[in-house]
Parts: structure tokens; sequence; C-alpha cells
């Protein structure tokens, strides 16, 4: 008698422990959604992520004919075909995509009176600008192409301007992120003519589903205006498929202000 309450008492225990146990993981994957720099933890897989993200889009991203949930959806699959395994970036990447749970960055903290430098922009500060690309691109209104691109411009002064494409019925007047991003540190940065003759932009993150996000002739031209010399980071949008290039290595022997200036 004495053995079965005891086993009775045992079970007992142990149940308690393993429903506690259960609730912490529910705890902890609800909290991935809310946690920037979180590890990702094996509680957490794609279909739990896909459920968890599904219920934090509001009415109006589900709204139909081409909706912010089906850009994730789209996000979700190529990176659930790319890796088995979801990594911290990755996460962050697609929890872009939802208002209720974006990583927005806008301004890198630096010292009183120091600037940035292309040479001193750290691989983290590369993130934040990748990240902030790809929430960018999640605002792109691209119902013909169904094509996002998100692009973060960096100032020497740490600010951050993102920006995403835009599209046209009259396809002529579509506008690339890249110079929707350009348009916004210059209205909000420029005086004058300072944003060019100090070479005030030091750097662009460009992320496209798929990699290689290149920016168009165009683009490179609207670039070339500001700095030749900026550092164009192109990514995938698992923020670690990344390419890292000079602009004047994108667009050799560039026409730009200087040509200008030697002809009169």
């Amino acid at each position: 008698m004495f053995l079965f309450i005891f086993r009775f008492f045992l079970l007992s225990f142990v149940f308690s422990l393993y429903s506690q146990e259960l609730k912490s993981q529910n705890f902890e994957k609800a909290k991935c959604l809310n946690h920037q720099d979180l590890a990702i933890s094996k509680l957490l897989d794609f279909d739990e992520l896909k459920s968890l993200m599904e219920k934090s889009f509001t009415s109006i991203e589900k709204i139909k004919k081409f909706s912010v949930i089906d850009g994730f959806y789209k996000d979700f699959f190529y990176l659930k075909n790319l890796n088995d395994n979801l990594s911290r970036k990755s996460l962050n990447m697609l929890k872009q995509w939802s208002e209720k749970t974006q990583i927005k960055t806008s301004k890198i903290d630096l010292a009183e009176d120091k600037k940035l430098t292309k040479e001193s922009i750290t691989s983290a500060i590369k993130e934040k600008l990748i990240l902030e690309a790809q929430r960018a691109r999640t605002f792109a209104y691209a119902p013909y192409s169904k094509f996002h691109v998100g692009a973060a411009i960096l100032t020497k002064n740490g600010n951050i301007y993102s920006a995403a494409n835009f599209e046209n019925a009259a396809y002529g007047n579509t506008i690339c992120a890249e110079r929707s991003a350009i348009a916004k540190a210059v209205s909000s940065e420029n005086r004058g003519v300072s944003l060019q003759q100090n070479a005030d932009i030091i750097a662009i993150a460009i992320v496209i589903r798929g990699g290689g996000g290149s920016p168009c002739g165009n683009c490179r031209q609207a670039l070339n205006e500001f700095n030749p010399n900026m550092l164009v980071i192109m990514s995938d949008v698992d923020g670690e498929n990344v390419v890292e290039k000079n602009l004047y290595e994108l667009l050799p022997m560039a026409f730009g202000p200087s040509n200008l200036d030697k002809s009169n």
C-alpha cells in the first residue's frame, strides 16, 4: 500500500514538472516575436513561426489583391527551402513584415561631434542597415511586378533614411527604392549642395528576395551624384547572403558633378 501511494505521488510530481515545462515553452515561443536579439530556440520551428506571425497581422495588412501577408509567405517559404534552420537574422527579417513586430532603426548613436566614415561602419551597423532596408521593403507598392525592394541610406551623422519601390499603372513612372531613399535623405538633411559636396551619404543597403539586389543603372547614376565612394550592401532576405561593393566598382568611369565642373 505504501509503495502504491509513493508511486502515485511520484507520478503526480513528474506530471507537474512536465506541465510547467510546457507552459514555459509556450511562453518562450510567444516571446520570440518580441525579442530582437533572441537566439533561436529549438522550441520554435518554421510552422510555429508562421502561426505566430499570422496572428500578428492586422486587417489592413491582409487587404486582398496583393497583401502584406502574401509578401511574408513568399519570404517565409523561400527561407524554409533555403535552410532548415532559422537563424536570428532571418527571424528578425521575417518579423519586419508585421508592423506589430517590426524593429525600426532611424539613427546610429554616435559620440558627440563624431562622424561615421565608410571604414568605421561595423558589422553591427551593417546588420541594422540591412534590417531597416527590409522593414522599408514591406511598405513597397508593387501590385504589378510583386517585386518588393527595400533600401536604407546611412549618412556621416548616423542618420538612416529608408524607402521602398513604388509602381505606377503607367509603368515608366515607377520609382526604385534606392532613389526613394535618396529623396528622403536629401529632403531631410541637405542644405544647398551640402549632401553632395561633403559626400555625406556613406553607405546604402538594398534587400530583395533571391539576393544580388544590385541597383539598376538609373539608381547607380543617382547614387553616384552624392558619393562615388559609398559602400553598397546588397542582401538577400535572410540577412546573411550579403555582397558588398564600392559604388565606383558598380559604375566605373561614371559621369558626375566633377565632369560638369571641368567643362566650365
